[in-house]
C-alpha cells in the first residue's frame, strides 16, 4: 500500500509573548504569535479572528460562533468547545491536544493538516466541510454526523465511531481498520473502496441485505 504523506504540525514558536483578550483589537482582531491561557474568549472576537501561530492553553470557547475564522498553524491544548459552531472558516497546520470538541459542528469550513489527539469528539457535526490529510487519534468521536463531506486524506487511530452517521459520503480510501464502526449508519453506495477489517466487513455486508448465518 502506498505511504501515505506526513500531516504536517503546527509552526509555532517555542517562547511566545503571553497576552490578554482584553489587549485584542476588537475591530481587526489578528492574532500573531502570542499565548492565551486560562481565559475565557469573549463572544466579540468570534467574527473573522485570524489567529496565526499561537497558542491557545486550558481557554474556554464553550458554545461560541464563529463566522469565516481563520486558524493557522495554531495549537489548542486543554481547552473546551464544547457546542462550538465554525461557519465559512478555515483551520489550516492546527493541532487540538487533549481538549473537550462535544458537539463541535463545522460547517462549509476546510481543514487541511490537522491533527485531533486525545480529544472528546462526542456528537461531532461535519457539514458540507473538506477535510484535507487530517487524522484523528485516540479520541471519542460516539454518534458524529457527516454530512455531504468532502476527504481527502482523513486517517483514524484508535477512534471510537459508535453509531456515526454518514450521509452522501464517500468513504472511497478511508481506512476504517483502527475505528471501532459498530452501529454505524450509511447508505451502501458510498461503501465502495473503504478499507476495513474482516470482521467489519461482515457488519457492513447486513447493510447490504446478505444474511451471513452463524456457523
Amino acid at each position: 500500500m502506498k505511504k501515505k504523506p506526513m500531516i504536517h504540525l503546527p509552526d509555532v514558536p517555542n517562547n511566545l509573548a503571553v497576552e490578554t483578550f482584553a489587549e485584542i483589537e476588537i475591530d481587526d482582531p489578528y492574532l500573531y504569535q502570542m499565548m492565551y491561557e486560562k481565559e475565557t474568549l469573549p463572544i466579540e472576537l468570534t467574527e473573522r479572528i485570524d489567529a496565526n501561530q499561537v497558542c491557545f492553553r486550558n481557554v474556554s470557547f464553550a458554545g461560541l460562533v464563529f463566522d469565516r475564522a481563520s486558524f493557522e498553524n495554531v495549537r489548542f491544548e486543554q481547552c473546551d468547545l464544547t457546542g462550538c459552531q465554525f461557519r465559512d472558516s478555515r483551520f489550516h497546520r492546527v493541532l487540538f491536544q487533549d481538549c473537550r470538541l462535544t458537539g463541535v459542528q463545522l460547517e462549509e469550513t476546510s481543514l487541511d493538516h490537522v491533527t485531533v489527539k486525545a480529544c472528546q469528539a462526542n456528537y461531532l457535526q461535519v457539514i458540507r466541510t473538506s477535510l484535507r490529510q487530517v487524522t484523528f487519534e485516540q479520541t471519542a468521536m460516539r454518534e458524529t454526523q457527516f454530512f455531504e463531506g468532502k476527504l481527502i486524506d482523513l486517517r483514524f487511530e484508535d477512534v471510537e465511531l459508535m453509531e456515526s452517521q454518514w450521509v452522501e459520503t464517500p468513504l472511497k480510501g478511508l481506512d476504517l481498520r483502527q475505528a471501532d464502526v459498530s452501529g454505524i449508519t450509511i447508505d451502501p453506495r458510498f461503501l465502495t473502496g473503504a478499507i476495513v477489517t474482516e470482521g467489519q466487513a461482515i457488519a457492513f455486508a447486513r447493510l447490504l441485505g446478505l444474511v451471513i448465518p452463524q456457523e
